[in-house]
């Protein structure tokens, strides 16, 4: 356990050197938005890649695959794009449900 609370510390001490807010919560949620947000942006840049890839969005391209198939690359980047895009939006919902916490307390 020893190891844990040095880690806490560390932490902490890295939030204050870098957040330099009174309130240590109020510090620790602006790290825990700021990570949310950089993470969306990766994956929404992601996806944006397969988009210019193909010219169109995912369900477009779900749906182009379904009907005419798809080359091994093509099913690659199908599941690779998939995947970016659940993350995605989990990533989302993790964001409102902390400023949705935020809010009630």
């Amino acid at each position: 356990m020893a190891g844990a609370d040095a880690m806490s510390d560390v932490v902490k001490r890295t939030i204050e050197v870098f957040y330099p807010i009174e309130d240590p919560e109020e510090a620790l949620n602006k790290v825990v938005f700021e990570w949310l947000d950089s993470k969306a942006s990766k994956l929404e840049e992601k996806v944006m890649g397969f988009e210019r890839k193909y010219g169109m969005e995912f369900m477009e391209f779900d749906n182009r695959i379904k009907i005419k198939g798809a080359s091994f690359e093509e099913e690659d980047d199908w599941i690779d794009w998939g995947d970016y895009i659940e993350l995605l939006e989990s990533v989302k919902k993790y964001r409102r449900d902390v400023l949705l916490q935020l809010k009630t307390h």
